[in-house]
């Protein structure tokens, strides 16, 4: 619900840590973040086409084409990764697997969106997505369904604008 559109993203990565406007825009075969801070110009312009993801960042430029499993590690990937999940639809065409948790409910495995990688989809029991658990590369986290992001190097949350 939070996608596309805008929104807050608080961020504690090594690269950028803070509490950020964002704003993302979908097109047909793209779509692009960028996060301003409270005060100053923009700090992160994320643009993700069919086969590359970019991340300009002050002073820094990152790059990533297909396969993404085998790019260097950079916030950029990291959530490219998850606004590619949040923003592709999941149908049959997606899901490779299934599996039932005890007590858990249902794991699903998805075909990534980026392409790369691996994404698990955590169900209810009334089918909704809990979370993701997503990894492309070096790079490991989950998104629940509140917003919240956790893995090793990233913790942040993802809030509706005044909420």
């Amino acid at each position: 619900g939070l996608l596309p559109g805008r929104f807050e993203l608080e961020l504690t990565t090594p690269s950028l840590t803070g509490t950020f406007d964002a704003i993302c825009v979908v097109e047909a075969s793209s779509f692009r973040l960028q996060l301003f801070p409270d005060v100053g110009g923009k700090v992160l312009d994320l643009v993700v086409c069919e086969n590359t993801v970019t991340a300009d960042m002050p002073g820094s430029r990152y790059e990533a084409k297909a396969p993404l499993a085998a790019a260097p590690p950079h916030l950029g990937l990291a959530l490219a990764a998850l606004l590619a999940e949040l923003l592709a639809p999941v149908g049959p065409d997606r899901v490779v697997g299934e599996r039932q948790v005890a007590g858990a409910g249902v794991e699903v495995q998805l075909r990534p969106a980026l392409g790369s990688g691996s994404v698990t989809a955590r169900l209810s029991a009334v089918g909704t997505i809990d979370s993701y658990a997503i990894q492309v590369g070096w790079i490991e986290f989950v998104c629940t369904a509140a917003g919240e992001i956790r893995g090793r190097g990233v913790a942040g949350q993802l809030r509706r604008v005044g909420g």
